[in-house]
């Protein structure tokens, strides 16, 4: 009787235990959901960097633009300095400093500094004579692919607004002024675009 329990108490155990393909196939199952995760992880993680990146890029340039709507908006006519601009450039008579004395404030573009917004102020003496050397410059943007400038203003003809890619020195002052900023990121390209009025015009 005793050899009788045995003998189902081994045959019992037999039962409970895995085989080795049973074991192959559990280990590749394993592997295969343990991949995946990996996967779907690193996705994940590429997915968040190239986010977290063009974020970056998004919020330098919107405070470019608030930066260049207070100069643009504060701008006046005055002697001297007239406003002047073209795709890449644009310089107007502005406050600089921390005084609000009267000068000139350019923006442009500096496509082989790689890719840089720069700004400068001048007192009104160096502006008046352009001077550079004795203006304040500093970058405002910087990685940026293009920035493109161009001029709105009331066509006398038709009565409707146009724009330009240039405003000469004898047009005084433009209704508005378009900002397109071009940034790339990876193979895509990313605009943003600002339209600045401007309260002084003619």
């Amino acid at each position: 009787m005793l050899r009788i329990n045995n003998k189902f108490a081994g045959r019992r155990h037999a039962l409970c235990a895995f085989t080795l393909i049973e074991l192959l196939i559990a280990a590749s199952i394993a592997a295969i959901v343990g991949l995946a995760v990996l996967f779907t992880f690193a996705t994940g993680l590429r997915a968040y960097s190239k986010v977290k990146d063009y974020n970056s890029l998004q919020a330098d340039a919107l405070i470019s633009f608030e930066k260049i709507e207070m100069d643009l908006r504060n701008t006046f006519h005055f002697s001297g300095i007239d406003f002047m601009g073209d795709k890449r450039k644009m310089s107007f008579a502005g406050f600089i400093n921390q005084n609000s004395l009267p000068g000139g404030i350019s923006y442009f573009f500096d496509a082989k500094a790689g890719g840089v917004l720069i700004r400068t102020e001048q007192p009104y003496s160096y502006a008046l004579l352009g001077n550079k050397p004795d203006g304040i410059e500093y970058k405002v943007l910087a990685s940026v692919k293009d920035v493109i400038f161009s001029y709105c203003h009331l066509n006398p003809d038709t009565h409707k607004y146009d724009w330009n890619d240039s405003w000469g020195s004898g047009d005084g002052i433009p209704e508005a002024v378009k900002i397109k900023i071009i940034f790339r990121k990876g193979d895509k390209n990313f605009e943003l675009e600002k339209t600045v009025l401007i309260p002084v015009t003619g």
